[in-house]
């Protein structure tokens, strides 16, 4: 069951509609993304990257610009430290190789998720001091790194922190203080000092603005090398999960643009071998088939192999790369499938819904996928997960969250129970003890404060719709809006009482429902798709009717009832034709 809430806006639609030259649902889908303002509506719509914010207004920018300047003026070797996951991946790629091409020696360090695990580590450290490592420049971490840094500061290094996550923070007077690694200088919107406009930018986003004012730093124009970048960093956005407005947006508008014309020979023949470069390539495409490979190597190898492939200029090479990439992603598939099995059975065997928040531990899940994992159960059950599994040095987890549950805020909280821990207030990783995993179970779910409403999934409806107001015009103007994904979903819309004159079932497993849908009042019928609706369907029409009409009603009959029904408007395209297809996302019984 979910809860159906329309959105509403205090602007007035019609005339914002009239302004911009759009259908007044284009102005409602803007307004209620906070886009009222027609300057800001029309930068959402048609911004480019030239409108993107000068990188020195971040706090420190100017300074690891300058530190990193003189490193290259005077031979200093630089180690970018980055992370395995694909924000981490993008960030050392678009760091290292820009260092490089602006004349400076450097090195790049990804950590092995299983033997080091997240961020910087003190053996790392030691070992890059052995190597004559004068300056360590991470990416995608290194906020919390305070004794790490204090240790690189003690070799002798300089140190620029560039990350994206929250920093730790402490009270002084009821006042919330951020706790910040010795480092010379610290990159990180997400500073309470830091007066950035827009501090949602994941580490490739920052990176690529990074490597773009480094570039010019030293007066450098290379057209081709930063449209990869470009393209690098439109992947680290998407797949990073961060809110699709603003820059972020922009970036991968932008970015995917590229990506389909892309240069880079390691980008190109993944394309390829993933059946992708053949297509116009969307967001769904990077993060649900591109990124997915080039997490693979760091859940299941390590993550150098991917930061090769982006450096890579042989075509053979490259494509040896690639295909291990996606044989490690099936492996990874595979994997995920059984541990989430697992995790769903002990849920309902041991009555575990009883808790607000699921603290799970199985030894015998990857730990380099017990996030993914985390994430499904978050999904079937929608409330915060905790996934925890046995790591090289005791037990490891990764959390996902849902909306009203800021989980780093949690964990903080309850800090003294790990070794370790880090991230944002959707999405964390941890370690600690085994012995204190009860103690976490018990502690979350006494401070939990969520009510059965916010653990229930939310449809936010951006307009309710009559049939006589979609068309193909509307759907192309909604297309205006993608790229989509987090706080820029593709518009929801809801229409009431309306027929279903025909339904069947198609797909492989004949689980995907087929309707024709009308209103009985202006003559339209759309196509309509459900992908997840065949059991609510049936289920709905067995409380109405005998099981052999059921049965036919589900292979090409008609229903009497109306429905009240909430989907996306899309675009099909079929034999050279297009028409507007209905994406069901859920439905009710007309009242």
């Amino acid at each position: 069951m979910k809860r159906w809430l329309l959105k509403r806006s205090k602007i007035d639609t019609t005339v914002m509609a009239r302004e911009l030259g759009v259908r007044e649902a284009v102005a409602c889908v803007l307004a209620n993304r906070g886009l009222g303002e027609r300057q800001l509506a029309r930068n959402f719509i048609y911004g480019t990257i030239d409108d993107l914010r000068k990188p020195y207004l971040m706090k420190d920018m100017e300074l690891a610009i300058n530190l990193i300047k003189q490193a290259i003026i005077e031979n200093k070797k630089i180690a970018v430290y980055g992370d395995y996951d694909v924000d981490g991946v993008m960030s050392t790629t678009i760091l290292f190789r820009g260092i490089l091409r602006c004349g400076g020696e450097a090195v790049y360090y990804v950590p092995h998720r299983q033997k080091e695990g997240y961020g910087l580590n003190l053996e790392a450290i030691e070992q890059l001091a052995k190597e004559g490592v004068n300056v360590l420049f991470t990416c995608d971490n290194g906020i919390a790194a305070l004794e790490e840094t204090k240790r690189a500061k003690e070799l002798g290094m300089d140190v620029v922190v560039l990350d994206h996550h929250e920093p730790g923070f402490r009270e002084i007077d009821g006042v919330e203080v951020d706790v910040l690694p010795t480092a010379d200088a610290v990159v990180d919107p997400k500073q309470r000092e830091c007066t950035y406009p827009f501090a949602m930018l994941c580490a490739g986003g920052i990176s690529y603005k990074f490597i773009m004012a480094l570039l010019q730093a030293f007066e450098i124009q290379d057209d081709s090398l930063e449209r990869e970048f470009l393209s690098f960093a439109a992947i680290a956005t998407v797949c990073d999960i961060v809110d699709l407005l603003d820059e972020n947006r922009v970036l991968v508008r932008s970015g995917l643009e590229e990506i389909q014309k892309t240069t880079n020979m390691g980008l190109k023949v993944l394309l390829q071998e993933t059946g992708v470069s053949d297509k116009l390539v969307s967001e769904y495409h990077l993060g649900f088939i591109i990124g997915p490979c080039i997490n693979a190597t760091g859940r299941l190898e390590s993550g150098k192999k991917a930061v090769e492939l982006f450096c890579e200029k042989d075509e053979n090479k490259a494509r040896e790369i690639a295909k291990t990439l996606i044989k490690l992603n099936e492996e990874r598939k595979n994997l995920t499938v059984q541990a989430a099995q697992r995790a769903v059975e002990r849920i309902e065997k041991e009555g575990l819904l009883k808790d607000k928040v699921l603290v799970l531990y199985d030894e015998d899940t990857h730990e380099s996928i017990a996030g993914i994992v985390a994430g499904r159960i978050k999904e079937r059950y929608y409330r915060p997960v905790i996934m925890i599994t046995a790591g090289e040095e005791g037990a490891k987890g990764s959390g996902r969250s849902i909306e009203g549950y800021n989980l780093f805020q949690a964990l903080f909280c309850c800090r003294a129970l790990f070794t370790r821990f880090g991230g944002h207030a959707m999405a964390a990783g941890l370690s600690l003890p085994q012995e204190n995993i009860p103690l976490l179970r018990e502690k979350l779910n006494q401070e939990c404060q969520l009510t059965t409403e916010e653990m229930t999934p939310v449809l936010r409806l951006d307009k309710q719709l009559l049939f006589s107001e979609i068309d193909l015009e509307l759907a192309k103007e909604l297309e205006m809006l993608a790229p989509f994904g987090k706080e820029n979903h593709s518009p929801l819309f809801g229409s009431k009482n309306i027929s279903v004159d025909r339904m069947d079932l198609i797909g492989k497993n004949k689980d995907i429902l087929r309707m024709t849908l009308s209103d009985g009042v202006s003559g339209k019928r759309f196509g309509a798709l459900s992908f997840a609706g065949y059991d609510q369907m049936l289920t709905l029409l067995k409380e109405l009717y005998p099981e052999e009409e059921c049965v036919k009603m589900m292979s090409g009959g008609k229903i009497s009832r109306k429905f009240d029904f909430v989907y996306s408007i899309e675009i099909n395209t079929y034999n050279g034709r297009s028409s507007v297809q209905l994406m069901i996302k859920d439905f009710r019984l007309s009242k």
